[in-house]
């Protein structure tokens, strides 16, 4: 059975659109991220979140999770809304892995993304003693053309919830 999965740029809403897509379809919403952070703590008797995590562990540790998450998620049965981190869909298994699905690209202005992201401070994945804004813009530039190449459509979360999750039930026809 086909999964709805949300992709796109960290902070550009993909759990909040996924979340309310699912209750609107009766479906079971799964956030990539938060089991990653849960199958870390039950291995590592520490409760962190994601940017703590690759803080302490390193970012191979966490994409390392994210895969293994993933996979077990699309060998599932059950068609879920499935959101993925913002980094998830760089790995190649990974992008192979959600091919055949309905794939969503969500997005939302840049420069509002990037307020949203500094709010929480700079992310451990952006590298040290480089401009934040600078580091932002090359990393968007540099996945915005990949969520595109595997999406089945994009959906711009500028405006409200209800309005994002009510484009996507109106290109899906569902």
């Amino acid at each position: 059975m086909k999964h709805i999965i949300l992709i796109g740029f960290k902070h550009t809403g993909k759990s909040a659109v996924g979340a309310e897509l699912a209750v609107e379809l009766g479906k079971e919403h799964v956030d990539i991220d938060a089991i990653a952070e849960q199958r870390h703590k039950e291995r590592h008797e520490e409760e962190l979140n994601s940017r703590q995590i690759v803080q302490k562990h390193g970012l191979d540790h966490f994409r390392g999770l994210e895969k293994e998450v993933l996979r077990e998620i699309m060998e599932s049965n059950d068609s879920q809304i499935i959101s993925l981190g913002g980094g998830t869909i760089v790995d190649e298994e990974n992008r192979d892995m959600i091919k055949g699905h309905t794939i969503v690209h969500v997005t939302a202005p840049r420069s509002i993304v990037y307020e949203r992201i500094m709010v929480n401070g700079k992310p451990a994945f952006f590298p040290d003693g480089e401009n934040s804004f600078t580091t932002f813009k090359n990393i968007w530039n540099e996945r915005e053309p990949q969520y595109e190449a595997v999406s089945s459509m994009t959906v711009n979360n500028d405006n409200s919830l209800e309005s994002a999750v009510k484009e996507i039930r109106t290109a899906l026809h569902i």
